[in-house]
């Protein structure tokens, strides 16, 4: 049937088609050849048509374009009935059949439709497709328009039906070829002012609409740009221009027209080009500036025919969807337009108004839902009362891309400060939960809004207030929490008792993420010190509320205001920044010198008053008496406490700031240090209601402003105290440590050791013990073996005077929490540490003993894997060819050795992140010389952990590269043996010991160690541990000290030479020994 109709076509265009065309069939074969003459088209082809019947007069061009639509149509029919779907396809591609097929349509455009389009309608021929009609095609109009109107009107009628079908028969082929054509000619007839208004023209007026809503949008919108002419008639053109301008409210309308804009002609006519080029749009930014302004233009011109309301109504879902698809061109054009097009103008930008309602409220709604909107009519993310999930996972991940495109793509500091201004704590609070909870892509994206936040639309007074809300975790009734699949969801929050070690460990975190918010170069040095003092002064000046205003509110029965969280929080922050940002401070110190001043200031007020109130209440009088009743102890005593914590507060803050090397105050700021002596010395006076350590704190604060300023010596009661130039002679000899110890000379590092020596040795008041440490700390590393250990001298010299923080450094250094050391740093700090510990002997006791003890016990237990160890042994590994493995010798019997060797080195180091066997044995170390230092100083509960976990090592790292471990671990024993052997022997009463079922469990458990480990010198160190062991349980048996088990023997008869129990005494003189003697 197809191949009938095909050939019938064929036979009828042979006379244009300008070659041979064959079809061959089942029944007959067609075999036309036509040879074009001079003569048109419709000359050529109808001399073979023979009149029918019921055609009446015709004209010959009717008769042609009848009988070619008629040809079109059958064919068209016969697709659609054929059964043999795989024949009919490839049928309709073979080269023969499609010619055909195309012939007929270019004769029914060119020869049909063309001719009766007015002047100006449908796009010029020339951009039409190539016609494959051969013999002098000559389009030229009819002269009569009832002839044109009725003609057209048979094509159309003809082929919109067909269009309609799309893919089915041959309407695939239509649309490639004549979709246009058949436009062009549905709105000659729809709106040519000529045609009296009737129902026909309405049909054809509804016709073209529906035309227009069938066709894809990839296809429609270049048709309807091509029939757009400059010479077009404006009933033809104010259609297509409103369909033009309509066309981004239908669904996928932006994503087109975006499409269309942006990319070249030549791409977006073909469709697997396009299709590739949307597939790489990761690969970079593809659309120019200019692009991105036309399609800005053109998606924020509202239609006349449609409301404001209307239009962006229709479009703002379809924008903030393409913003969802982070990093294509597409996220960008959509950003581009919504930021500068629509919330960047004053008329659908501004709050309250169309734009901003619809592409802005939700992003900052979906952050911070309010409970009128949890309902489940509001929206698909948002859950009813009943549900736990306030905003889906999913629709708070749109919100979030949303917002970082608007915000980064195209940086608009206004629009980003009206965008992040409403919903600044629930930005901290999504920062806090993504990081804490893991989410690496939502903390990146929160953190790089909030960096472009502080940087280009907010101030330091902004990031000062944020700090005062560091612990906003969500509102009364909804949180942030962990979503299902790996992202964040807000949660219904209901009413319950916080865990405080949750809290606390909560407050550290927060402090630590609003640190590194700071870090990122958001504030200069300058903002930096005033969020400094922002919240010095809250934490500070909040506690400092005078007697009076407690007992008020006490009085009154007001709430007091102040909250211990966030006097801890401001408290920790402050600390975080002095212990980081040390530097950051110093450019600016003025106004913390003049925080510390107001603080000293108002507590030498408080004093003198408390002291006034004092002598004047040990008078009797009416005064006194008043003042007697109207006092009341708690209230007073909680202000002394806190205005003392303040003041060591503000002491310290001085301290770090004047003893710092960095601080080179001028004049204004040696005025105002000078201001503070009055004070200083009021609390360095003998005050008994003072703290020593306060007086000791101002004394020595003192001295240091003394040495910014000798001038002010003279006039100082206390500088007559000391030696003339005695500060003076100090400071210089720190100013010359200093700049010894930077040089690349090691003899001269050396010299300036030695002066730190003796500044250390004379207890001088210049130097600052946490900055000495550090700097200690910091020749650990020098290349120089002599440098190195003749630091680990002087930090054991400088722990000897001040123990509690030279320790306490030591260990922060040893245990690395931010895994930021070496292995070889951490073992000189380690050795640093034992030489350390050793030398303090007795004076290891109290927090200082504690620390060391549960440090070293913390970091010998460590099995876990540490979060920095994967990427060190990585970029270790890439260096491991720059390493000596050592060797045992190069013949074969030493092969099996090397390999052991090798394996051992290997596994020290740890597997998957595990902490290093070397730092866990060194750490083992370290403890069984505090054990051996001072087994007092370490206390019962100490001792005891140490013993339990020396027996877990040897039961539990029985691996070949564990042997070091194990070793250290046995070796505990033997320090606590002796450590009980010299408190027995100089008579200390320790309070506990090794005995009863214990000592029998250990004994026990040594044993089985000594019969299983494969190490010689583990079952050697067990083996003497296990006889001391037993003795020490002898002696526990008969109660007997060291001294009285070597007595035993003698107090037994069981001493000498002498055999107890028999009348035989070899040591009498005068007797011979028998002897055994041969006899011939």
């Amino acid at each position: 049937m197809v191949e009938e109709q095909l050939a019938a076509a064929g036979a009828f265009l042979s006379p244009v088609l300008g070659r041979d065309v064959q079809i061959r069939t089942i029944d007959l074969e067609v075999v036309s050849t036509g040879q074009s003459g001079a003569r048109s088209v419709i000359d050529s082809l109808f001399s073979g048509i023979a009149p029918l019947p019921d055609e009446g007069v015709f004209t010959p061009r009717k008769a042609v374009i009848r009988r070619a639509l008629a040809l079109w149509l059958d064919i068209h029919r016969a697709f659609l009935s054929d059964a043999n779907t795989q024949t009919t396809n490839n049928l309709l591609h073979s080269p023969p059949s499609r010619r055909v097929i195309d012939g007929l349509l270019d004769l029914i455009s060119l020869e049909g439709i063309y001719p009766c389009l007015s002047p100006g309608v449908g796009i010029p021929i020339e951009c039409r497709v190539k016609s494959v009609l051969q013999g002098g095609v000559v389009t030229q109009p009819i002269s009569e328009a009832q002839e044109g109107k009725e003609l057209l009107t048979e094509i159309v009628d003809g082929l919109y039906p067909v269009v309609k079908e799309a893919g089915n028969g041959l309407g695939l082929a239509l649309r490639e070829r004549t979709l246009v054509d058949v436009i062009a000619g549905v709105g000659q007839l729809a709106f040519e002012p000529s045609q009296t208004v009737q129902q026909g023209q309405k049909r054809y007026i509804i016709m073209y609409e529906s035309l227009l809503g069938q066709i894809a949008l990839s296809t429609l919108l270049p048709i309807l740009t091509s029939l757009l002419r400059p010479t077009g008639p404006d009933w033809f053109q104010t259609p297509l221009k409103t369909a033009l301008a309509a066309f981004p409210m239908r669904p996928g309308g932006v994503r087109q027209t975006i499409s269309f804009i942006a990319t070249p002609a030549e791409l977006y006519s073909d469709p697997d080009t396009l299709s590739e080029r949307q597939s790489n749009q990761r690969a970079g930014p593809a659309f120019s500036l200019e692009k991105l302004g036309q399609v800005s233009k053109l998606l924020t011109s509202v239609p006349s025919s449609v409301t404001p309301n209307a239009y962006f109504s229709a479009i703002a879902p379809q924008l903030l969807e393409l913003l969802n698809e982070d990093g294509t061109d597409m996220c960008r054009a959509a950003a581009y337009t919504i930021s500068i097009g629509i919330l960047g103008r004053r008329q659908y930008g501004a709050p309250g108004s169309i734009g901003w309602k619809l592409l802005a409220e939700p992003i900052i709604e979906t952050f911070s839902p309010t409970r009128e909107l949890s309902s489940p009519t509001n929206g698909p993310g948002r859950s009813n009362e009943d549900s736990k999930t306030v905003v889906k996972e999913v629709d708070l991940r749109r919100a979030l891309n949303c917002l970082c495109a608007l915000v980064l793509i195209h940086p608009n500091p206004q629009l980003t400060k009206r965008l992040v201004s409403p919903i600044p704590l629930a930005l901290w609070g999504l920062l806090c939960c993504s990081r804490k909870a893991k989410r690496a892509i939502w903390y990146s994206k929160v953190l790089s809004v909030f960096n472009t936040y502080y940087k280009v639309s907010a101030s330091v007074a902004h990031l000062s207030a944020l700090s005062e809300h560091l612990m906003w975790d969500g509102t009364s009734w909804w949180k942030y929490a962990p979503g299902p699949n790996g992202g964040i969801e807000i949660r219904r929050d209901y009413p319950h008792m916080p865990d405080m070690i949750e809290v606390m460990q909560d407050i550290d975190d927060r402090v630590g993420y609003f640190f590194e918010l700071l870090r990122t170069d958001i504030v200069d040095d300058d903002g930096f010190a005033a969020i400094f003092l922002h919240v010095s002064k809250h934490w500070l000046l909040e506690k400092s509320d005078t007697m009076e205003s407690k007992q008020q509110r006490l009085i009154f029965g007001e709430e007091d205001q102040g909250d211990p969280l966030n006097m801890l929080v401001y408290a920790k922050l402050v600390q975080k920044m002095l212990e980081e940002s040390k530097d950051k401070l110093m450019a600016k110190p003025d106004r913390i010198i003049e925080l510390a001043k107001q603080l000293l200031d108002a507590f030498v007020e408080q004093q003198r008053e408390l002291r006034r109130r004092q002598t004047n209440a040990s008078r009797p009088s009416r005064a006194g008496l008043g003042q007697i009743l109207g006092q009341t102890g708690p209230a007073t005593s909680i202000s002394d406490e806190d205005s003392t914590e303040i003041v060591s507060t503000a002491l310290s803050l001085l301290s770090t700031i004047i003893s710092s090397p960095d601080f080179t105050p001028n004049q204004p700021t040696i005025k105002l240090l000078t201001s503070l002596q009055p004070s200083l010395h009021y609390l360095a006076a003998s005050q008994s209601s003072i703290r020593p350590s306060l007086a000791m704190a101002a004394t020595d604060i003192s001295s240091l402003i003394r040495l910014h300023n000798p001038s002010a010596s003279t006039s100082n009661p206390s500088a007559r105290q000391q030696p003339p130039g005695r500060a003076t002679e100090d400071r210089k000899m720190h100013s010359l440590a200093l700049s010894y110890l930077t040089s690349p000379l090691p003899p001269v590092r050396a010299e300036g050791l030695s002066l730190i020596n003796t500044l250390i040795t004379t207890r001088s008041p210049i130097l600052d013990i946490p900055s000495t440490t550090i700097l200690l700390l910091s020749l650990l590393q020098d290349d120089e073996e002599f440098i190195y250990l003749n630091a680990i001298k002087t930090l054991g010299l400088l722990a000897a005077k001040h123990p509690k923080t030279v320790v306490g450094m030591l260990v922060d250094g040893y245990i690395d929490a931010a895994e930021e050391m070496g292995l070889d740093q951490k073992l000189r700090i380690g050795e640093a540490l034992l030489k350390t510990v050793e030398g303090l002997g007795g004076m290891l006791v109290g927090n200082t003993a504690k620390l060391a003890g549960e440090a070293m016990i913390g970091v010998a237990a460590k099995r876990g894997r540490k979060i920095k160890a994967k990427g060190r042994k990585r970029r270790e590994a890439e260096n491991a060819s720059d390493v000596e493995v050592p060797s045992l010798g190069e013949d074969e019997e030493h092969d099996e050795a090397n390999e052991r060797l090798a394996r051992v080195l290997d596994g020290w180091e740890g597997r998957d992140g595990e902490d290093d066997v070397r730092i866990r044995t060194s750490a083992l170390s370290i403890l069984g010389v505090a054990v051996e230092t001072n087994i007092e100083g370490l206390g019962p509960a100490m001792v005891s952990t140490a013993v339990d976990l020396a027996i877990a090592i040897l039961e539990i790292e029985t691996t070949e590269e564990k042997t070091i471990l194990r070793r250290a671990a046995a070796l505990i024993f033997m320090s606590l043996i002796r450590a009980l052997d010299k408190a027995d022997e100089e008579g200390k009463r320790l309070g506990f010991g090794l005995a009863g079922q214990k000592l029998v469990e250990i004994i026990e458990k040594l044993q089985f160690i000594e019969a299983t480990d494969p190490d010689y010198m583990v079952v050697g160190h067990v083996k003497a541990v296990i006889e001391s062991l037993e003795t020490w349980k002898l002696k526990s048996l008969l109660g007997m000290s060291s001294s009285g088990i070597t007595e035993l023997p003698r107090q037994l008869g069981l001493g000498g030479t002498r055999l107890a129990g028999l009348s035989v005494n070899p040591d009498l003189p005068g007797l011979s020994r028998p002897f055994i003697e041969e006899m011939d």
